[in-house]
């Protein structure tokens, strides 16, 4: 039985640094302290980040050779054996399955991307794949409860993180009023999405005005996507003048 494929996070995390350069146990322990830019995603004491080592070593991930300090104390420099690489390698550009899983296991691959200088763009787009269809699933339920309505704004600040971090802005208006864009359509109703059903290319929003009053909107999916619509979102609803029908008893 190949038991790296039950490595916890921390010792993947030891096993990403190892891999990176990082050679003796004491400096691997340094980077998880509280005060490092990987402490304030994953704290770990330095039997913890030892423990990993030998989890490590044990699944021939990682092999150590004994050298002589300046002092003649004996010192352990930690490599990286070839299955050891290509693990690494793997855990870094690979996105998380779970949203939950973004505070820990994903913001320590994009730390360990900006100290050493790494290229994150492939590993961003990859999430954002792996997660665009957990969060469509989210995003359609109607439900009004708590739980409910905390994953779809688990969904949405998901996918807004994955903006920012892409430099993307989807916002129509800034925090401040005089930035805030003027649109000349004066048939203007405030509206909360009620529902949305998404198709190959086009989805359907159900808005809801007033009790007992709807209205459908047919937009494209990828409009959808980018005004992070979901139910219980606050829209504007827009209509141009010329399509406006009037009915009368």
């Amino acid at each position: 039985m190949d038991s790296s494929k039950f490595l916890d996070l921390p010792t993947e995390a030891s096993l990403a640094l190892v891999s990176l350069g990082v050679e003796h146990g004491y400096r691997l322990a340094q980077y998880f302290e509280p005060t490092s830019q990987l402490g304030e995603v994953l704290t770990l004491s330095r039997p913890v980040v030892y423990r990993a080592v030998k989890t490590l070593e044990a699944a021939g991930l990682v092999a150590t050779t004994e050298t002589t300090g300046g002092r003649g104390q004996l010192k352990r420099l930690l490599r990286c054996t070839p299955q050891g690489e290509r693990y690494a390698a793997e855990w870094l550009s690979a996105p998380v399955t779970h949203i939950r899983d973004m505070r820990t296991a994903l913001l320590l691959k994009l730390v360990n991307c900006d100290i050493h200088g790494l290229d994150n763009t492939q590993l961003v787009e990859g999430q954002r794949s792996k997660l665009r269809p957990i969060v469509e699933g989210l995003l359609a339920d109607s439900g009004h409860g708590a739980v409910s309505l905390w994953r779809r704004e688990q969904a949405r600040s998901a996918l807004r993180f994955l903006d920012e971090l892409q430099g993307i802005d989807r916002r129509l208006n800034t925090e401040h009023e005089d930035d805030a864009i003027t649109i000349s359509a004066r048939n203007q109703l405030r509206a909360v999405v009620a529902s949305v059903k998404h198709g190959d290319i086009l989805s359907s929003v159900r808005l809801e005005l007033v009790a007992d009053q709807n209205l459908t909107a047919t937009i494209t999916r990828e409009a959808t996507d980018s005004l992070q619509l979901a139910p219980g979102s606050t829209v504007t609803a827009l209509f141009k003048a010329t399509d406006v029908m009037v009915a009368s008893r």
